[in-house]
């Protein structure tokens, strides 16, 4: 598997360097933004090959083009997050207005890239990205309103922002290798997004820093759940929610309410509840034995 991450970062290499429309100055920001990338990996590049992989007789080379395409689009996306919530220390964080520009660039190399493949199929395979990052975008408003404050609306939203883009990836390469998609394949591509959102909900809720939901009066399942208890540290946090400038958050019994007054438990229970759900999809999927075990550690 670390492998198939060099041959995504070299065709990502190789599509800024071919990039002629593109100034110095944008491409040297467009590559200092790659390496922070690279540090964590290429796992929606990866999704898109494995699938491919999967489907197709041969290895058509383009699909490490398409897979760079892929995470550029990802990469975008993730920076424009970064920049609307504020809350990071990212390297594209200390120049925004120019790091706006290139993640816009980035949204178009993604497309371009896939255009300028020999696949047959290329041009369904941009209308699956168009689909679900327009879907992606509109899951992203509704997260930024900060209107989802119950299970259903925000696991809807988080289905959009995050499920999206794991479906899109999976999707891509199934449909390059053989022109068409199965439900199969699109179901637990989106519980792949779910859980994985679900699971940086609760992390983000072990460490009281700027990233932490609660403290940005943000709202995610375990927040969901600790306010609809009807205790004093509900009741403390629910007054915060809403700007009651007297209120003073106990951090200690804050943190020991979610963890111990089942919220994180909650949390678990219905990313568990997506990770069956993706287990089941996946049993009826003819994926080699390397693309399953890493779609199942996705799902843990």
């Amino acid at each position: 598997m670390n492998g198939l991450d060099g041959r995504i970062h070299e065709s990502l290499d190789i599509l800024v360097e071919n990039e002629t429309l593109l100034g110095d100055e944008l491409k040297l920001l467009l590559i200092s933004f790659l390496e922070e990338k690279t540090a964590v990996g290429f796992s929606f590049g990866k999704l898109c090959f494995l699938h491919y992989e999967a489907f197709s007789d041969g290895i058509n080379e383009d699909i490490y083009k398409v897979a760079a395409a892929i995470e550029l689009l990802i990469l975008s996306f993730d920076i424009i997050d970064d920049l609307q919530d504020k809350d990071s220390d990212y390297i594209w964080n200390k120049t925004p207005e120019l790091s706006l520009n290139v993640a816009l660039a980035m949204l178009i190399m993604a497309s371009k890239a896939i255009n300028e493949t020999s696949f047959e199929h290329k041009r369904v395979a941009i209308r699956l990205l168009e689909k679900y990052a327009l879907l992606s975008i509109n899951g992203q408003q509704l997260d930024l309103l900060n209107i989802c404050r119950d299970e259903e609306s925000y696991v809807q939203m988080i289905t959009q922002k995050s499920g999206s883009l794991t479906a899109m990836s999976c999707l891509i390469g199934e449909v390059l290798a053989k022109g068409e998609n199965t439900k199969e394949v699109e179901e637990y591509g989106k519980y792949i997004g779910i859980i994985q959102q679900i699971k940086n909900d609760i992390q983000s809720l072990k460490e009281w820093g700027p990233k932490n939901d609660l403290l940005n009066k943000r709202y995610s399942l375990p927040i969901i759940y600790l306010l609809s208890k009807k205790n004093d540290v509900s009741i403390s946090v629910a007054s915060y929610y809403n700007d009651d400038i007297v209120t003073v958050l106990d951090n200690k019994a804050t943190e020991n309410e979610l963890t111990n007054g089942g919220a994180i438990r909650y949390a678990i229970t219905i990313k568990n509840v997506y990770k069956f759900k993706a287990l089941n999809y996946l049993e009826n999927v003819a994926l080699n034995n390397l693309g399953r075990e890493y779609l199942e550690k996705l799902l843990r």
